[in-house]
């Protein structure tokens, strides 16, 4: 977990060589039906793993740090040792590959390995927003052989980030511990769950606003939304439908390359540019430049899709890397609907 100075690392490093250790670190992984996770953050990376409980009335999920000698870092030293790696090859060569929690076009991914439908390794290039509260939640769990000075570079990223006291740090990580206040009713809550499926009905009868064309790339959502943030689902549905529909990688990358004009409504405009760069990791194409401005990288607290506290622990672990870094929380496939490639869909734990 240890940062390294990027001058340490060899400027030749194949990135393909890096991309079949994760492959291995994956396939380990998920033999040992265990979920392992990779966060690269200001130059250091954080090593994590999930695991589930399932009594068969209740999914529970646990989020640790993985340590000197856990799983995550014997299957890497394993991977390394099998491609002639140098030791530690996750914290000196994985930041340097994957920058400082921007996804470069054409650059080196974060992602899931060894495959979307069936990762063992998730790698994700995380805001401090983010790698903060789950290094928290991780250390809340038994911490074998960890010390102190293993925490070194997460508390040195958060002193950065002005986290320097715990008033600080409890503001930062109380949403991902807590529902929304008691005053939030159970009539506030069915009513914010009859919009949502109110807004899919429209879109599936197709009674949705009036858009002057159908959306057929997230430009075109954006011109579309403008002036009208209401009008998103409608929108992106459309998108959606017309990106799924498409056969040709040529098209699809075409689809998300054109770069967006904000729409001003900062939540609409994070949505677009989570699902830009995640489109793109998930059908294998280039991240567009323009998902990593700072227009579609969203706000400081995370959003989650349900109030339920045992939801919220497996929503933390589920969602796809490009929501993550946004703060962004909710299922495996965010995005999928009735016109999504069936033989494509994940399912959660992702060795079943």
């Amino acid at each position: 977990m240890t940062g390294h100075p990027a001058m340490s690392v060899s400027p030749l490093v194949d990135p393909d060589i890096l991309r079949r250790a994760l492959d291995l670190v994956g396939e380990d992984l998920r033999g040992k039906r265990i979920l392992g996770e990779i966060m690269i953050c200001s130059g250091s990376a954080f090593l994590l793993r999930y695991g589930w409980r399932d009594d068969g009335t209740k999914i529970e999920i646990d989020i640790s740090l993985d340590g000197k000698n856990g799983p995550i870092r014997q299957a890497c030293d394993w991977a390394g040792n099998n491609l002639k790696l140098v030791e530690g090859w996750p914290e000196r060569l994985l930041p340097r590959l994957i920058g400082d929690g921007i996804v470069r076009e054409g650059g080196f991914p974060s992602g899931m390995y060894p495959s979307w439908e069936k990762p063992g390794l998730r790698v994700v290039s995380a805001p401090p927003q983010l790698m903060i509260p789950m290094v928290f939640l991780a250390t809340l769990r038994p911490m074998d052989g960890m010390t102190v000075q293993d925490m070194e570079p997460a508390i040195q990223i958060a002193a950065h980030h002005g986290i320097r006291t715990g008033k600080r740090l409890r503001r930062m990580i109380t949403p991902y511990l807590e529902s929304r206040p008691a005053s939030y009713s159970d009539l506030e809550r069915e009513v914010d769950r009859k919009v949502w499926q109110f807004e899919e009905a429209i879109g599936f009868f197709g009674l949705g606003p009036p858009l002057v064309r159908e959306p057929r790339s997230l430009r075109d959502v954006a011109d579309a939304i403008r002036g009208h943030p209401d009008w998103y689902g409608c929108a992106m549905y459309k998108f959606m439908e017309a990106f799924f529909a498409e056969e040709s990688r040529a098209a699809r990358q075409a689809m998300l390359d054109p770069t967006p004009i904000p729409t001003g409504d900062w939540k609409n405009d994070t949505w677009i540019g989570a699902i830009g760069e995640h489109l793109a990791q998930r059908w294998n194409l280039l991240i567009p430049a323009w998902t990593q401005e700072e227009a579609f990288m969203g706000g400081k607290m995370p959003y989650f899709s349900t109030e339920l506290g045992t939801a919220r622990d497996i929503e933390i672990v589920e969602t796809p890397p490009a929501y993550r870094r946004r703060l962004i929380f909710g299922g495996a496939e965010p995005l999928m609907n009735a016109k999504f490639p069936n033989a494509m869909k994940v399912t959660m734990p992702y060795w079943n």
